[in-house]
């Protein structure tokens, strides 16, 4: 039975919708957060005027010429470089010099169109202005220096070049020389071979010669070109193509779209917190969490008109609240699961201590009984009963004193003085020394097959069944089983290992009566006749205070109800009649004790 995470994908859009209503808070804390910031951040900022100069990259006719003859220089027109040498230290350096700060300055480009903007802000569209411009100039000479400093160096490396063909040529040409010198100086005898000799060499030289020849005159003609286009190249590698003028108005983003934005982001993040949180927090809400096993009925929280008030008891003294009609549409409910089915005992339970067993054991007592239902509520927890303090009556004698020490059942019945009930109550009695030993024992079932011999239906407020043992033994002796959840407490994890530790032993789980659930606007809580609805809680306690004693009183007697073969029966000598109708004759000694006022709802 676990409830569904909330980033699943099965879940749908009126799944978010619902969880984001119920988790309203944690959308509404970020959202004012959000915007009370943007608010605050746009009111109390000073005026920003931003102005933008424009420089267009373009190569000179001289980086042309040398880009594809040397390694020593080459363009980068690639924009993340050019950006970079717009940030560089020697840029930045250049610029705090001329103006005596570091301004504000963003850079960027387009590849394409090899263009770079240069947006200077400031307090004043003056100083925007200056900062853009300066900056975009610094770079532009920065640019050209560069470009003439590359030049330069291409130049010495080809004079370099020449240098070193120079050398080689007259490499070439030494056995040449050498040769043509001995011709020079030879006597007419050694001419002829000499000479014949210096046309050979030559022709064998010439090949290499011309190469180194027209290598030198190349790397000549370069030089010549750079040093005529050395100008050229230093105008031409970058220029502004845009000034930056003042803007007219300020760059702040205006307070309604800042909080356009604010509201935006809040509601994200307000969304996200709040699906987060219903994710981590495993807690029943409503109905729809519960899976694997039947839901009774949703009890609703009690509203302002109630709040403080002790709801024990609803189905008695606030009969047209919406607490009331919830436990009488459980016990709609579960009359239509009744039928066809012989069912005399019922067992409330709940996963876990404080979850609204014991309201749920005294209201739905009292609701069956309404309806002309013989009911016995028994108190079976005898590790923290809480029925007599619902009733204000003595927890002691009850039903331990039946098994351990005789006490006949007619001294242990007390019946509610009311004449709309047909309802009797029996608290635990002594705490015996091992209770969970006791409710397992044969004679403790024998005790329930006695009370379920007399009354047409016998309910049990048992202990819950994570912490101890003792529900799971009552409830293979019981026909039924009934658990309390609360909503906002209650885990699916805990609701899903009671109801299987219940199913374990045998137990038949009937459903779940989840109590505490918030209240629908539009559900339809009202009472006929003018009497109830939400205003019921103001109304009774109007009247209240007109009475001289509380009405959930108990009558206590020598012999409050005996266990006869007729049912559970007045006792008195009297003929006092019990639970099949009439009233207390009141000729035994009876005293009356009011609830207790102010205790916590449930157990």
């Amino acid at each position: 039975m676990p409830q569904p995470a909330v980033f699943d994908d099965e879940l749908e859009l009126t799944d978010y919708l619902r969880i984001l209503r119920r988790r309203w808070p944690w959308v509404l804390l970020p959202f004012l957060t959000v915007v009370g910031m943007a608010a605050a951040f746009t009111v109390n900022q000073a005026p920003r005027y931003c102005s933008t100069a424009q420089v267009l990259i373009a190569d000179s006719q001289a980086q042309v010429a040398i880009q594809g003859d040397s390694n020593v220089f080459v363009a980068s027109r690639d924009l993340a470089n050019e950006i970079n040498v717009a940030y560089s230290d020697t840029v930045r350096g250049e610029v705090i010099s001329q103006l005596g700060l570091d301004p504000e300055v963003g850079v960027s480009g387009d590849a394409d169109s090899d263009v770079l903007w240069f947006e200077g802000c400031g307090p004043t569209a003056e100083q925007a202005t200056l900062y853009a411009n300066t900056w975009a100039n610094v770079y532009v000479a920065t640019k050209q220096q560069q470009a003439a400093d590359s030049i330069q160096s291409a130049v010495g490396g080809f004079q370099d070049r020449l240098t070193e063909l120079r050398l080689r040529r007259q490499e070439v040409r030494g056995p040449l020389d050498t040769l043509e010198d001995r011709l020079a100086s030879a006597g007419e005898v050694a001419q002829p071979g000499l000479r014949a000799q210096v046309e050979r060499l030559r022709a064998d030289l010439a090949v290499e010669l011309g190469l180194i020849d027209a290598q030198f005159e190349t790397i000549a003609s370069t030089i010549t070109l750079l040093e005529l286009d050395s100008e050229l190249a230093r105008t031409g590698t970058a220029r502004v193509t845009q000034i930056a003028a003042p803007p007219s108005d300020p760059s702040n983003a205006p307070l309604s779209r800042n909080l356009i934005l604010g509201g935006v982001i809040g509601l994200i993040l307000g969304a996200a917190a709040a699906l987060l949180v219903e994710n981590l927090d495993r807690s029943i809400k409503t109905a729809d969490d519960i899976v694997g096993v039947p839901v009774l009925g949703s009890v609703p929280r009690p509203g302002r008109d109630l709040a403080g008030v002790d709801l024990s008891l609803a189905t008695m003294n606030y009969t047209g609240s919406l607490v009331a009609e919830g436990y009488q549409k459980v016990r709609t409910a579960l009359e239509f699961a009744l039928l066809g089915r012989k069912i005399t005992s019922l067992l409330i339970t709940s996963p876990d201590q404080a979850e609204g067993k014991t309201t749920t054991s005294a209201n739905l007592a009292w609701a069956m009984s309404a309806v002309d239902h013989r009911v016995v509520l028994a108190d079976v927890d005898f590790r923290r009963p809480r029925i007599h303090d619902v009733f204000g009556c003595p927890p002691e004698p009850g039903l331990s004193d039946n098994l351990l020490h005789g006490t006949a059942l007619n001294k242990l019945a007390l019946r509610v003085d009311d004449e709309r009930s047909n309802m009797v109550i029996i608290p635990t009695g002594a705490q015996p020394p091992s209770p969970g030993d006791f409710v397992a024992s044969p004679a403790f079932s024998g005790l329930l097959r006695n009370l379920e011999a007399e009354a047409d239906l016998v309910i049990l407020d048992s202990p819950p069944v994570l912490p101890v043992s003792d529900a799971l033994s009552i409830a293979r002796q019981v026909d039924g089983v009934i658990v309390a959840a609360r909503a906002g407490k209650t885990s699916t994890g805990d609701l899903a290992k009671a109801v299987e530790s219940l199913r374990a032993v045998g137990a038949d789980v009937l459903g779940v009566c989840l109590i505490g659930v918030k209240a629908d606007h539009n559900q339809y809580g009202y009472g006929y006749g003018g009497s109830g609805g939400r205003n019921s809680g103001k109304t009774r306690r109007r009247r209240d205070r007109t009475r001289t004693a509380p009405k959930e009183i108990i009558d206590v007697t020598a012999d409050a109800a005996t266990v006869g073969a007729g049912g559970l029966t007045g006792g008195t000598e009297d003929n006092q009649p019990g639970v099949e109708g009439g009233t207390a004759s009141g000729t035994g000694r009876r005293r009356r004790r009011g609830r207790k006022r102010n205790e916590p709802v449930g157990s």
